[in-house]
């Protein structure tokens, strides 16, 4: 029954994952190490009882939640049985059903980002992992990731009823969705036909490799973000207020820590921390590692574990859950946003407009009407042509440049 069926998605940076409920069954797909919290409070309102934990393949830029629900709340793991994995219970193969509630979801082997992918159909739904993206594919050259077996997958997806909806993994332009009838008219990976063709085109991508690549897969597959102690960001304020020892280190950019930053933490960007890993470990103090959602940090963590700095804690949530929690903040002029600066040229050409047809001719209201057009424009679409021309300027290219160095997990 489709009124039993319900879907949530979260949203982690360019990551989604997704809590599917059913009765009062719940699954959640590729949990995100950030939003532990955000879950369970979307499981107590729902009254959902977690029974499932799936990760679609393993992850190579962004931590695992799995290993932490798993030690936390005793769910089983299940995932792909070519998954080099420590932490799944359960291995899924083609064509398998996992029962949730009056569902029945149905498993698909889709290799190509890696040999170990799985997507997930129920109530005219896929969850696409990473790989069917809107508008594009996953990269191949991950692990034992295969063109050939990209192509064959995504094949087998374009056969798929075409209002079936698709929800990937990713996303890097703030889509949250598609359906696979919008993909087989607009994504490119999906019109190629010549398997050959597409092999090679594929193979003669040479993409950066996201930041730490290694040593996320590392702790995917051994599980290890569950030795990873998570702290609200008011106990942070607590331990920190209560002893000097315990250290702030915030592992943004520094555009981002100018803009704005807590009070007494430090930073270096997380690209920038290996070269201070040896200051750091022989400091003698305690460190809360700080980053935008939790994701950096969690990382920035595991790099000073790895030293053999053991006081080491992750602040869940990141700066969003200080400041949502209201706490005390510097704030600098780090730039304005993109958001910020379309407002400003919009309200600026509307009053110029309507000045202009007051004071010289009424023809210049064509002013505000076409900046109009274009906010309803952008409304609808998605799509601010304004906020495009406007990344183009080089002061907003070093603002908006990578936050993070490294590749991400599509294609391009």
């Amino acid at each position: 029954m489709a009124g039993n069926f319900s879907l949530k998605q979260f949203i982690a940076g360019s990551c989604y994952s997704y809590i599917l409920g059913s009765g009062n069954d719940a699954l959640v797909i590729d949990p995100h190490i950030s939003l532990e919290a955000e879950y369970l409070v979307y499981l107590k309102k729902k009254h959902l009882n977690l029974k499932y934990i799936v990760d679609t393949h393993t992850h190579a830029d962004h931590f695992s939640l799995a290993a932490v629900l798993k030690k936390n709340l005793h769910i089983p793991v299940l995932m792909h049985e070519k998954a080099i994995s420590q932490v799944a219970d359960k291995r899924l193969k083609d064509n398998d059903e996992i029962s949730l509630g009056t569902e029945r979801i149905k498993v698909l082997y889709a290799p190509g980002h890696t040999d170990d992918t799985v997507n997930l159909c129920v109530q005219g739904k896929v969850f696409t992992g990473d790989v069917l993206l809107i508008g594009i594919a996953g990269r191949t050259d991950f692990q034992n990731g295969s063109p050939e077996s990209m192509f064959d997958t995504l094949q087998r997806l374009k056969t798929l009823p075409e209002e079936t909806e698709v929800y990937p993994g990713h996303d890097y332009h703030g889509k949250r969705s598609s359906s696979i009838a919008q993909e087989k008219k607009s994504n490119p990976v999906l019109q190629e036909t010549d398997k050959p063709a597409f092999a090679q085109k594929m193979r003669e991508k040479k993409l950066p490799k996201p930041f730490n690549i290694d040593n996320i897969v590392r702790v995917n597959q051994k599980g290890e973000a569950g030795t990873l102690e998570m702290i609200s960001a008011r106990t942070a304020n607590e331990l920190a207020a209560k002893n000097s020892r315990v250290k702030l280190l915030d592992v943004r950019s520094a555009m981002e820590f100018s803009q704005v930053h807590i009070k007494d933490a430090f930073n270096i960007p997380i690209d920038m921390l290996s070269a201070k890993v040896n200051e750091l470990s022989g400091s003698g103090d305690s460190y809360i590692m700080v980053c935008h959602t939790g994701n950096r940090a969690a990382m920035a963590a595991d790099m000073l574990i790895q030293s053999g700095t053991h006081q080491v804690k992750v602040m869940e949530g990141g700066m969003a859950a200080w400041q949502k929690e209201k706490l005390a903040v510097i704030k600098g002029s780090g730039g304005i946003s993109l958001e910020r600066q379309v407002r400003c040229i919009a309200g600026s050409l509307v009053l110029l407009g309507v000045i202009l047809a007051y004071f010289v001719h009424v023809a210049f209201l064509l002013i505000p009407a076409f900046v109009g057009a274009g906010l309803l424009f952008a409304g609808l679409t998605d799509n601010c042509a304004m906020g495009m021309l406007l990344m183009k300027l080089p002061y907003n290219k070093n603002l908006y440049k990578a936050k993070l160095g490294g590749g991400t997990c599509a294609i391009s």
